[in-house]
């Protein structure tokens, strides 16, 4: 559903909409679209009887303090035209003193680096949204509609300009290649080599069993009792209990993703390791991956990190299939971890072996440097020319060449990330380990690597590849890698910040509590 949100630097106007999580308010709504009026005069007799904005009508919103039409300057961002089927309906808005800072926030989904999104606009530009309903009920709702908007350099415009937003870019890069993924790899390192040593490593089958076994009885845990923890987490979120509750739920997650793809990779290796088998079962796996239109998560970071939220207890659901909360938390359980996480750690491992035999398997440091920077120089490729290809599939609104050239993407991507992986795994192998404590070592890199990404916030980049659940890359034309740190922080906590009379900023809630998520990163349709 479309959202239009007014976040106007005035005391006296609300915003339209704030949340992307379900509330009794949305269930209020109307299936198909909601306007929210805000406190600015609104014509309402624009609207047929069936509430549906007519074609070719003017929306004019004005400030409730100021009325004269002198102060009514045109605002070149703020111009929008939403085309409902055959007809054209335009939105305008007025530039007043006090709304110079309204802006219409149009987005089917809260994965996409907003940020980052003025770095594609262009003069002609297409925003993906859903159309407003029409009469005949039985007709679906379009998932597309043209947008204009023209570039401005006004230095009273709330949106930084291109520069601001390269610089954010390029730094978030960094981050999650050289901080994130290291940390990442440390903390699912020292987990694995510690169930290696302690969990019966005389017994590699039982091992490998046992710790399949535990990882899906986790996540099975896990997925039925979403609802419950999120529900006792919005009731403690302010005091210590809540904040100790998210930290060791993040903890026990990406543990169990590690005892899940550490049990189905180990008991594989005891099968055939020849380049044959490798190859067909990993091609056959990426082509199952791309009917489901999950190849998205083959990646992990640096391609695809994620930032504490407070929905974090709500798993995605690909497909609502019930009303009933048991029996669609395991329908989802099961699609995911039963269906479709095999054919990730089978793909996974098919390519991770083969560069073990194949990368100059009798120089390990060697092997290690062609990874680094194999994997290193794709991923700044692919990062440096997201940009201008989104801006293509812009233009071209075609969303078969947007799914074909997203999925080419993510593949080469899953190369790179799987080399990254890989070399920093046996950096970590023959660097970080201290002479004589191997054991301490492991649990040292287990504990430390989490302490560090939960103090930045991204402790939930722990959950490895196909842990985000995220499945909008046929949503339409948005950036192709989520990689966005500092962007995200800075939007969560622009969104906490309300605006007093006289102009100046202030937080209407605790400095802490301004960088945490007011929107999940990742859409969910919670079963009513």
């Amino acid at each position: 559903m479309a959202q239009i949100t007014n976040t106007s630097n005035s005391a006296d106007s609300t915003s339209m909409t704030s949340s992307t999580t379900p509330s009794d308010d949305e269930d209020a709504a109307d299936d198909h679209h909601q306007i929210l009026i805000p406190s600015s005069n609104f014509n309402s007799s624009i609207l047929d009887p069936q509430g549906v904005v007519t074609s070719h009508t003017i929306l004019t919103l004005n400030d409730n303090n100021n009325t004269n039409d002198n102060d009514s300057i045109r605002n070149d961002d703020l111009s929008y035209t939403i085309q409902p089927l055959t007809t054209t309906t335009t939105i305008s808005t007025l530039n007043t003193p006090e709304l110079q800072h309204t802006y219409l926030s149009i987005s089917p989904t809260s994965s996409e680096t907003n940020l980052s999104q003025p770095l594609l606009n262009e003069q002609h530009q297409t925003v993906p949204i859903y159309e407003s309903p029409i009469n005949n009920e039985d007709e679906r709702i379009a998932s597309s509609a043209s947008s204009t908007t023209s570039s401005t350099s006004s230095n009273s415009s709330i949106v930084p300009n291109c520069r601001s937003y390269m610089t954010l870019y390029f730094t978030d890069m960094l981050i999650s290649a050289f901080i994130i993924t290291p940390f990442v790899n440390i903390h699912w390192r020292g987990a694995w080599d510690l169930l290696d040593i302690h969990l019966l490593p005389d017994y590699p089958r039982t091992s490998a069993l046992i710790s399949l076994g535990v990882g899906y009885f986790m996540l099975y845990m896990i997925y039925l009792t979403q609802g419950y923890l999120q529900e006792f987490y919005e009731k403690n979120r302010h005091n210590v209990l809540g904040q100790i509750m998210t930290r060791l739920y993040t903890l026990l997650l990406a543990l169990a993703y590690i005892n899940q793809w550490r049990g189905l990779w180990n008991l594989l290796d005891l099968t055939s390791n020849e380049w044959y088998h490798l190859i067909g079962e990993s091609g056959i796996c990426i082509i199952f991956l791309l009917i489901m239109k999950s190849v998205y998560n083959l990646n992990s970071a640096p391609y695809l990190i994620a930032i504490d939220t407070d929905s974090y207890f709500l798993l995605g659901s690909k497909y609502t299939i019930t009303t009933n909360n048991f029996l669609q938390y395991t329908f989802d359980f099961f699609y995911y971890e039963f269906v479709e996480a095999p054919l990730l750690i089978v793909t996974w491992r098919g390519l991770y072996n083969l560069s073990d035999s194949y990368i100059f398997p009798e120089s390990r440091q060697l092997s290690m440097i062609v990874s680094f920077a194999s994997g290193y120089l794709l991923y700044f490729l692919l990062a440096l020319i997201q940009i201008p290809v989104v801006r293509c599939l812009i233009k071209q609104r075609r969303h078969i060449l947007h799914a074909i050239v997203s999925n080419i993407f993510h593949l080469i991507a899953f190369l790179s990330v799987v080399q990254i992986w890989r070399s920093l795994w046996i950096i970590c192998e023959q660097y970080l380990n201290i002479t004589g404590y191997h054991n301490t070592t492991l649990w040292l890199c287990y504990g430390v690597a989490f302490i560090v990404l939960t103090c930045g916030l991204a402790a939930c980049s722990l959950n490895g590849p196909g842990g985000s659940k995220d499945n909008y890359i046929d949503e339409g034309p948005i950036l192709l890698f989520k990689f966005d740190y500092f962007s995200t922080l800075l939007k969560r906590r622009a969104s906490h910040l309300k605006v007093t009379k006289d102009g100046s900023l202030s937080s209407d809630i605790s400095s802490t509590e301004t960088i945490m998520a007011a929107e999940r990163l990742y859409p969910f349709e919670h079963p009513s």
